[in-house]
């Protein structure tokens, strides 16, 4: 919720209907900028949580739906995983691009974020559908049997 509130003000940036500043100020309004305070990161808990729920699938389901599966899901797995890199890399691209955008508000410090906001957001709408797509069956299964 918080990402397409962050996308709809950079979307009115670009087509000039509100000045720059206003990322800042919705950013830091945000739950993301609470977590910062308490847990000196830009997305805090949530990055904590979305690397919780990558470290369980990569550490627990994926190899025991690999294992299940008879190696079925091998190139799925390895394909989820590896975006789960993707994924972290652009949480710490995207945090390093907001701190120099709150540093120095220059239209090429905006540019640079909402580049990378845009990215992450279509990784990780990819990655949900990927990942829901190919295992939707396999995930009923193992949560199943737990």
């Amino acid at each position: 919720m918080e990402m397409a509130q962050i996308g709809a003000v950079l979307a009115r940036i670009e087509a000039k209907d509100t000045p720059p500043e206003h990322l800042k100020k919705i950013v830091l309004s945000l739950d993301m900028a609470e977590n910062f305070r308490a847990f000196g990161t830009l997305c805090g808990r949530e990055c904590q949580v979305l690397k919780f729920h990558h470290d369980i699938e990569g550490a627990d389901m994926f190899p025991r739906i690999e294992a299940v599966g008879g190696g079925m899901f091998r190139e799925v797995v390895a394909k989820l995983l590896s975006e789960h890199e993707v994924v972290h890399e652009l949480l710490i691209r995207l945090g390093q691009a907001a701190h120099a955008l709150a540093e120095d508000p220059r239209e090429a410090n905006f540019v640079r974020a909402a580049r990378i906001y845009r990215k992450l957001e279509e990784v990780v709408r990819s990655h949900f559908g990927y990942e829901e797509t190919e295992l939707a069956e396999a995930i009923g299964y193992y949560l199943g049997a737990i």
